[in-house]
Parts: structure tokens; C-alpha cells; sequence
């Protein structure tokens, strides 16, 4: 019975050995950080739709917030307006070329009659160069015409453009979200006004978190990107969680040590801040603290 029990209680020693990690042990310290990126809309106006919270998940593409689009709409219309009275001058421009054309064609026909005439001498060569000079006049009045129209397409062209650039602005209003993660600030509320280029939330992609660290030289020569290392983080007041990492960064310049470290001599050391990338389950946390242990076997995932 003595020895039943003795195997209990050094098997349940072994256990919490596995789990708990002394202090002493690890290699460097730190805290997880991550990339963050806050969101701001292309376009000013009332914030009409809000669908996100702080803690909230959200996906790729999902549609978060939408901006007024009734100024835009009426802008729209009043462009559009502006060019139906465009094509209304080019419409008078065509009658102005089609008048001018007739009149053409009938000095055409006084054309051909003086030329008859004239081989009987019926008529004078005055009278064939006043034909010429009205024909002349009128080519130049048709030409005429035909620049004013160029001028009224380019207009209707500018208008065009004006218009693809408020309907962009329109489609600018309906807010995606760009990347899945998780919604860490949120800056403004629904109704209220919004300006271009000002956030109104902050995401990050939790589901991998960075450990900042910071080792001295001689550490760091046995260092290199790729490195797979042990890190620890507090699963309760007695037991270490241990996870996987790799090494994602190393510093190529040494800066000294954060004011963070309590102790003055550790302050003035030189040393170099690392990262190391690890897989996030929901456990880790921006700003917590965490260990790191360079060298030992790697419990597998």
C-alpha cells in the first residue's frame, strides 16, 4: 500500500515538473506584441451603419460600416443634368451643320448651272468667283461647327469623368473589412460624423503573436533566423504553459537594454531584440509576459 502510494505522489511530481518552468532556467523575457492596422474610411460624411465591437472576429471582405451616400447620389444627378444640357447644344450644333450643308448644296446647283451658261458665255467669271467665295464661307462656317463640337465632346468627357469619380466615392462608403482578425479599438460610434483618412477602428491577426525579447551578444551568436525555441507563458500562479516558436527577427543593430528591467545593471547593457513568432489559440495575449528557452528538445504540437 506504501509503495502504491509512493508511486502516486512521485508520478504526480513528474507531471507538474513537466509544466512548471523555473525562472532560472529560461533565457531571455519579454512581452507578445503584434501588428495592428487601423482603419479609416476614403470618404467624409455621416456614419449611417456600424457593425463591429471591440473582442469581435471579423472576415475578409465582410462589410463593417457604411457612410452616407445621399450627398453623392444627388451630386450624381446634378452631373448627369449637366450633361443632358451638353448633348442638347451638340443637337443644336448638328441642326447648325445640317442648314449650312443645304445651303451648300444648293449653291452647288447655282454651281453647275453658271459652268453650263458659262461655256455660251451667258454668264460673267465674276459671277462663278461670287458662287466660289460663298461656298468658300461656307466650308469655313461648317468647319466652324464641327470645332465647336469637339469642344462640347470633351466637355461631355469631363462630365463623364466627374461622374466615374463620384460613383467611385459612392462605392467608397460601403466599408470592408481588408483581413481577417480581431477588432481592438473602436474609434467612433453609429451616426456620427466621419472625416477621410481619420480611423475609426484598430484590427490585428491574433492568431499568431510575436514575443519580444532581448539577449546579449554572446547569445546571440548561437542565434539565427528559422530557430525553433521553447516559450513559457503563465497558465496559473504555480503552473508555466509551454508553447512552440521560431525565430522571425533579429535586430541588426544593439540598443541598450529597456528601461522595463528593474535592476540598473541590467539597464546599461547593449543588447538585441528578437522576435519570435508563435501560433496563438486564444491563450496568448497583446502585452503579456512570456520566457524563452533557446536550447532543449521541442515538445511537438
Amino acid at each position: 500500500m506504501k509503495s502504491k502510494l509512493f508511486f502516486v505522489l512521485m508520478l504526480l511530481i513528474l507531471l507538474i515538473s513537466s509544466c512548471k518552468q523555473d525562472n532560472s532556467t529560461s533565457d531571455a523575457y519579454g512581452n507578445f506584441e503584434t501588428s495592428s492596422v487601423s482603419i479609416s474610411p476614403d470618404v467624409s460624411g455621416k456614419l449611417v451603419y456600424l457593425y463591429l465591437e471591440e473582442g469581435e472576429e471579423l472576415k475578409e471582405g465582410q462589410l463593417v460600416a457604411i457612410v452616407d451616400t445621399i450627398p453623392y447620389y444627388l451630386s450624381t444627378q446634378e452631373l448627369e443634368a449637366q450633361k443632358s444640357a451638353v448633348f442638347s447644344k451638340l443637337k443644336n450644333l448638328d441642326a447648325q451643320v445640317s442648314t449650312l450643308m443645304e445651303q451648300k448644296s444648293s449653291i452647288m446647283i447655282e454651281v453647275n448651272r453658271a459652268n453650263e451658261l458659262l461655256k455660251d458665255a451667258a454668264v460673267t467669271r465674276q459671277t462663278m468667283d461670287d458662287l466660289d467665295g460663298r461656298i468658300r464661307v461656307l466650308d469655313s462656317q461648317i468647319n466652324a461647327v464641327g470645332v465647336q463640337k469637339e469642344s462640347v465632346y470633351s466637355e461631355i468627357n469631363v462630365i463623364d469623368q466627374k461622374i466615374i469619380m463620384v460613383r467611385d466615392k459612392i462605392d467608397r462608403c460601403y466599408m470592408k473589412n481588408p483581413f481577417h482578425g480581431t477588432v481592438l479599438e473602436k474609434y467612433s460610434e453609429q451616426y456620427e460624423m466621419v472625416i477621410a483618412g481619420k480611423p475609426i477602428y484598430k484590427i490585428a491577426d491574433l492568431t499568431t503573436m510575436e514575443l519580444r525579447v532581448y539577449v546579449d551578444a554572446l547569445q546571440l551568436a548561437t542565434l539565427k533566423l528559422g530557430d525553433e525555441v521553447i516559450v513559457f507563458v503563465d497558465e496559473d500562479k504555480k503552473l508555466n504553459r509551454q508553447l512552440n516558436g521560431i525565430i522571425c527577427w533579429i535586430a541588426s543593430q544593439a540598443e541598450f537594454t529597456p528601461k522595463i528591467i528593474q535592476t540598473k545593471e541590467e539597464r546599461v547593457k547593449l543588447v538585441y531584440a528578437i522576435k519570435i513568432r508563435v501560433k496563438n489559440d486564444g491563450l496568448l495575449k497583446i502585452g503579456m509576459p512570456g520566457e524563452v528557452v533557446f536550447s532543449g528538445n521541442l515538445n511537438p504540437e
